[in-house]
């Protein structure tokens, strides 16, 4: 099973992406995507590991520049598709254009979807403000909004964390997933065709 979930910052899109991950069939493994490059960013991913420690990932796989071998029968956590693509897109410093990298980096990715065990997929929602921001951000933004389509088309199920609910725009999400501790997903009905 494939899910995809996006949302803003600060949506809950990564409570909620380790919420479903936990309820699907272990073992669970966490592949993370920031580059640790500073004493700061190595706090921060001790404190991730301690927060995911009684969760029931049995693995952290630190993979912030090339995908590399993933336990084929694991339910894995992609966190997080934004990260990944502005850290290949992005390396060293000097931009690369955009032409090409949304194909490159989705035939990148097969390895991970296209595994036997469940795949849970993270990713920032950054393209809704309508605001340009340059040449390659807006370039950054395309691929990352290209990859997000493929990947809610390929999935199971496509779900959006807003203000910490659950917006599910496709199929269902684990039975053991609710969107809080409170209250259940909520199901969107989007119409075919805008006016």
């Amino acid at each position: 099973m494939l899910i995809f979930v996006s949302g803003g910052s600060a949506s809950g899109k990564s409570a909620l992406a380790e919420r479903v991950c936990c309820a699907l069939p272990g073992p669970h493994v966490y592949i993370a995507t920031m580059p640790v490059r500073t004493a700061e960013d190595e706090r921060k991913v001790a404190r991730h590991h301690a927060l995911r420690a009684d969760r029931g990932f049995v693995q952290t796989l630190e993979m912030p520049d090339r995908l590399g071998p993933i336990p084929d029968d694991a339910t894995v956590l992609f966190e997080c598709l934004s990260t990944f693509t502005a850290n290949r897109m992005f390396d060293g410093g000097e931009a690369a254009p955009a032409v090409g990298w949304e194909a490159a980096l989705w035939d990148e990715l097969g390895a991970l979807l296209h595994r036997s065990g469940h795949t849970v997929v993270v990713s920032a929602e950054i393209g809704c403000d309508g605001a340009s921001y340059g040449p390659l951000s807006d370039g950054y933004r395309a691929v990352l909004t290209g990859l997000g389509v493929r990947l809610a088309a390929a999935a199971d199920c496509a779900v959006e964390a807003v203000c910490g609910r659950a917006v599910v725009h496709k199929g269902r999400l684990p039975e053991a997933a609710p969107s809080s501790p409170d209250r259940g997903a909520v199901t969107a009905t989007l119409p075919r065709k805008l006016p």
